[in-house]
C-alpha cells in the first residue's frame, strides 16, 4: 500500500506537510462543525479531513475532494463538489463526481494562491522510524506566528503547571538576548536541552549564512551545513557513543520548511558502533548508523523572511545503557524548541539588517536607509526622475600644497565631511567622492516628489558651510578657497553602478552629464551654483534664481537656460536679477545696443557682478561684429 505525502502551498511557498496511509477528504474549515483553523490535519469519527482553506474561500466546499492511495505508488482522487471542477495544474480538470487515477505526482489548484502537492510514496521508503511534522507554521522574522505559539503553550501551561512556567522563562530569556554576541547561540542550545531535557542539542546554519555572519564554526557537516554551538550531557555512554546526526531529518526539515519529530515506535538495539563522524549518509531505517544510539530527535527550521531555511536547531534522546526507552518528544516540547528557532531566526534578520544599514550608511542618510533595509527592492535598477548635484572644491592644488600632505588630508576630510554632512540631512544619496568633487542624488531610490527643492537646499548648505569652513582654517589658509556647484533635473537609469567587487549606488543618464557640465560651467560665469531649467521649474523657485543664459556644453546636444542659486537672495541681489534678465532678454532678442545700456547701468551699481561684465562683453561684440547666424546661445568650449 502506498502512503501519500500532502504539502500545502501558499503564494509558491510550503506551508505545511501531511503523510497519511488511508483516504483524506479535501475542503475548507466550518467551525460549527469543530474544524480547527488551516492548515491542519483533523481526524473525526467518520473520516480523516485535511483543512486546507478558511471558511471565507466560499468557492470551496468543506467536502471539495477525496484522495485515497493505492497500490503500487498510485493514488486516486475524487471530485466531491456538485458543481465545480478540480483544477489539476498542467493537465485535465476533474469533472464534479469524476474519479483520476495518477501514478505521479501533481499539482491541484485551490484557488486563493493556494495549491496542494499530492505524491504516492511506498511505505517502505518512508523506513520503519516515524516522523511527524508540526501543523503549526515556524516563526518567521516580521511574521506573526507568536499568536499561535502563545495560544498553543497557554493551552499546555493550564495543564502542566510550574513546570511550563519554568521552561518559558528559559524560553524568554533567549528572546530577550541579543543576537550581537556569539554567546547567543550556545544559550540557544544551552535553553533547549534544559528545557526539553535533551542529551543533545545542535544550532546548524546554513553555509552562507555562517559565512556572511562570520560565526565561529565548531565543524562542518555534510550537506552544507555548519555547526555553530552545542550542548551535550555526557560525551556518550561506554559502549554506545553518540550517534550521528541525522540527514533524514534534516533534509525533511528543508523539505517542508516545519518542525519534525522523529520517534521510532519500537527501538533498535544492538547493532555496530556509529563512526566517530557528524553526520550519517543515510538513515532510511531504525538501524541506520545516525539512529542507533537515538531514540527519538527533534529538529525546527531557522528561517528568514522569504520562508527559506538558513538554519535548524536539533536535539535528541538517547538510548540509556542499559537499553531503556528514552521519554518521546511532545509536540509542546517541539512547539517550545520551534519558538527557539524563532528567536534566533529573529535575531539574526535584526543581525542582518544591522549589517546592512551599516553598509548603506557610507551611501545614505539614516532615514533612507531604513526605508531599504525594509524594502530591499527599492534599490532595483529604474528609470526615473531624480536630481543630480556635484560640487567642486576650488584652488583645492593651491590649498593642498600650502598645507603639506598631513595637514592636507586632515583639511580634506573635514570638507568633505561638512559637505557630506548636508547630503545626509537632506536626504540625499553620496553617490561618490572623485578627488575634491562630491557627486549626490536625491529621487531615489525612495519616492521623493520634492527631490529638486531637497537638492537646491542641500546646495545653499553647501555655500554656507565652505564659508564657515573658510573661517575654521583661516589662521593656516589666509586665501580663500571656495565651492562650485551643478544641479540638474530629469530622468536617469538608477542602480548599482559600480561592480560585483565595489557597490555604488547611483545614476547614469545625460541628466548626470549636463549636471557635472553646469559644474564646471560655474568657473567660466563667474558664480558658486548653478541650477538646469528643469530643476528651477521643478521646484518653482524662478523669483529666487537668476537667468544666466542660454547655454551650450560640451558633449550634450540640447543647450539649456541656467540658473544662479544663491545662498540668500535678498532686496539688493533680487534687484540686480531684474535688471540683468531684462538685458539678457534684450540680447537674446538682437536688441545689443539696448542690452549693453542696460549692462552699463548695472555694472556702476554692481561692478563686482561677473556676469554682468560677461553680458556687456558679449553685446559689444555683436555691436561690433555681428553673427549672422545668431541665436543667442553662450556656447562653452571647456568641460
Amino acid at each position: 500500500m502506498s502512503h501519500l505525502r500532502l504539502a500545502t502551498f501558499h503564494a509558491g511557498l510550503r506551508i505545511n506537510e501531511v503523510h497519511v496511509d488511508q483516504p483524506v477528504v479535501i475542503g475548507r474549515r466550518d467551525p460549527r462543525k469543530g474544524d480547527p483553523p488551516p492548515v491542519a490535519l483533523h481526524q473525526t469519527a467518520t473520516e480523516t479531513r485535511l483543512i486546507v482553506a478558511d471558511v471565507r474561500q466560499k468557492e470551496m466546499s468543506r467536502q471539495w475532494m477525496e484522495v485515497s492511495p493505492i497500490e503500487s505508488f498510485a493514488f486516486e482522487l475524487k471530485n466531491l463538489h456538485e458543481h465545480c471542477p478540480v483544477v489539476i495544474v498542467g493537465d485535465q480538470e476533474i469533472p464534479p463526481g469524476q474519479t483520476r487515477r495518477f501514478e505521479e505526482e501533481i499539482l491541484v489548484d485551490l484557488g486563493g494562491r493556494l495549491s496542494l502537492r499530492i505524491e504516492a510514496v511506498d511505505a517502505s521508503g518512508m523506513g520503519s522510524a516515524d516522523y511527524r511534522s508540526l501543523e503549526s507554521l515556524p516563526l518567521v522574522p516580521g511574521g506573526q506566528g507568536f499568536v499561535e505559539h502563545t495560544a498553543a503553550i497557554g493551552q499546555f501551561a493550564q495543564s502542566e503547571g510550574q513546570e511550563v512556567n519554568k521552561m518559558l522563562q528559559l524560553a524568554l530569556q533567549v528572546v530577550q538576548e541579543s543576537v550581537g554576541s556569539n554567546a547567543f547561540f550556545q544559550k540557544c542550545a544551552s535553553a533547549a536541552a534544559e528545557m526539553v531535557d535533551l542529551d543533545r542539542t545542535v544550532v546548524l546554519l546554513r553555509g552562507e549564512t555562517a559565512e556572511s555572519d562570520k560565526l565561529p564554526v565548531e565543524s562542518e557537516l555534510e550537506g552544507g551545513w555548519f555547526q555553530v554551538a552545542h550542548h551535550t550531557r555526557g560525551e556518550g555512554l561506554q559502549g554506545n557513543p553518540r550517534g550521528r546526526i541525522s540527514t533524514t531529518l534534516l533534509k525533511r526539515v528543508r523539505e517542508t520548511c516545519l518542525t519534525v519529530i522523529h520517534q521510532p515506535k519500537t527501538a533498535g538495539m544492538g547493532g555496530a558502533n556509529p563512526a566517530d563522524a557528524n553526520v550519517a549518509d543515510s538513515d532510511a531505517d531504525r538501524f541506520a548508523p545516525s539512529l542507533q544510539s537515538v531514540q527519538c530527535a527533534v529538529a525546527s527550521p531557522i528561517l528568514n523572511a522569504e520562508h527559506q531555511v538558513i538554519g535548524v536547531i536539533y536535539g535528541d534522546r538517547t538510548i540509556c545503557a542499559s537499553g531503556a526507552l528514552a521519554t518521546g518528544i511532545s509536540d509542546m516540547e517541539a512547539t517550545l524548541i520551534e519558538i527557539l528557532a524563532g528567536a534566533l531566526a529573529g535575531g539574526l534578520a535584526r543581525r542582518n539588517q544591522e549589517r546592512i544599514r551599516n553598509s548603506l550608511a557610507e551611501f545614505f542618510s539614516p532615514k533612507v536607509a531604513d526605508q531599504l533595509v525594509s524594502d530591499p527592492q527599492l534599490m532595483e535598477a529604474k528609470e526615473i526622475d531624480v536630481t543630480a548635484l556635484f560640487c567642486d572644491i576650488r584652488k583645492f592644488s593651491s590649498v593642498t600644497e600650502k598645507l603639506g600632505p598631513r595637514k592636507a588630508i586632515e583639511w580634506i576630510n573635514d570638507v568633505m565631511t561638512e559637505l557630506s554632512q548636508c547630503v545626509i540631512d537632506s536626504d540625499g544619496v553620496l553617490v561618490n567622492y572623485m578627488g575634491d568633487e562630491v557627486f549626490a542624488m536625491w529621487g531615489a531610490p525612495g519616492d521623493q516628489r520634492d527631490h529638486a527643492d531637497r537638492a537646491l537646499a542641500c546646495a545653499k548648505s553647501m555655500l554656507r558651510a565652505i564659508e564657515k569652513l573658510r573661517l575654521r582654517w583661516s589662521s593656516v589658509l589666509p586665501q580663500k578657497f571656495g565651492a562650485g556647484v551643478g544641479i540638474n533635473t530629469g530622468p536617469a537609469l538608477v542602480g548599482n553602478v559600480g561592480s560585483r567587487q565595489k557597490f555604488q549606488y547611483g545614476p547614469l543618464g545625460n541628466t548626470v552629464n549636463l549636471s557635472s557640465r553646469l559644474q564646471s560651467a560655474t568657473k567660466q560665469l563667474g558664480v558658486a551654483c548653478l541650477a538646469g531649467e528643469t530643476t528651477v521649474r521643478s521646484a518653482g523657485c524662478s523669483d529666487q534664481c537668476r537667468r544666466l543664459a542660454k547655454l551650450s556644453v560640451v558633449g550634450i546636444e540640447d543647450c539649456i537656460n541656467v540658473y544662479e542659486v544663491t545662498v540668500q537672495p535678498d532686496e539688493t541681489w533680487r534687484r540686480l536679477k531684474i535688471e540683468y534678465e531684462q538685458a539678457l532678454d534684450e540680447f537674446e532678442r538682437g536688441c545689443f545696443e539696448k542690452s549693453a545700456r542696460l549692462i552699463e547701468t548695472l555694472i556702476k551699481a554692481y561692478p563686482q557682478d561677473r556676469p554682468s561684465r560677461d553680458l556687456l562683453e558679449r553685446a559689444r561684440g555683436q555691436l561690433n561684429e555681428p553673427s549672422k547666424d545668431f541665436d543667442g546661445v553662450l556656447t562653452l568650449t571647456k568641460k
